[in-house]
This record gives C-alpha cells, sequence and structure tokens, in this order.
C-alpha cells in the first residue's frame, strides 16, 4: 500500500472538524497545519490529527457556523509534477473547501478527550 493509500484511508471515517492549527515559521518561512478530526461532533469514538508540513498555497472555503466537516478529503503524490519542495496534494473533493500543496503528511490516531 501506498502512502497516500494509507493517508486515505486514515482519514475514512473522520470528517468531523475540530481544530485547525496554521503555523508558519518566520526565520524559514516554512509552514505547518494541523487537522483534528474526529467521527462524530457529540459522541466521537475515533480521533485523528492530520499533519501538513511544508504547506503551501493553502486555500480555505466554507468553513466555520456549526459542525464543521470535511467530507472526502484526499491525498494525492504529486511528487512526478517536480515541483520545489512538494510531494502532496491535500483536497476536500466534495464541496472545495479544502486545498494544499505539503512537503510531508502524516495521519496519526489520538486518544479522544475523557
Amino acid at each position: 500500500m501506498s502512502s497516500t493509500d494509507s493517508i486515505n484511508a486514515s482519514l475514512g471515517g473522520v470528517s468531523v472538524v475540530r481544530r485547525i492549527d496554521f503555523e508558519c515559521e518566520p526565520r524559514t518561512g516554512r509552514c505547518t497545519l494541523q487537522l483534528e478530526l474526529v467521527d462524530d461532533d457529540l459522541r466521537p469514538t475515533q480521533r485523528r490529527v492530520l499533519r501538513a508540513d511544508g504547506v503551501t498555497n493553502w486555500s480555505v472555503a466554507e468553513l466555520g457556523g456549526g459542525v464543521t466537516q470535511l467530507c472526502d478529503l484526499h491525498a494525492s503524490d504529486v511528487s512526478e509534477l517536480q515541483h520545489d519542495r512538494v510531494r502532496y496534494l491535500l483536497e476536500e473533493r466534495e464541496r472545495g473547501a479544502l486545498r494544499l500543496w505539503c512537503a510531508h503528511l502524516s495521519v496519526n490516531d489520538a486518544p479522544l478527550d475523557p
């Protein structure tokens, strides 16, 4: 299974946004995005944290105003395009609510808050 296959499988079932953190290192200009996603807004049973490092061209639309979901969040390996320091394209394909390019991408299970 490729890295993007593993990432996409990990994103299945978690679409509710609990937290978005965007950080930029002023000295290097490197940006990092972390998304905390759960499977249910009231009684979550799964929680995952997606981390994108070396973020460029991040665009978001139509987030907020109640329960925010990123449905059909999908990672693609775009390294064949040979963009400088870009390996992945991450996009929400249902509504186009999120799209970014990045150098590194990971998804990890996280414990649920008590």
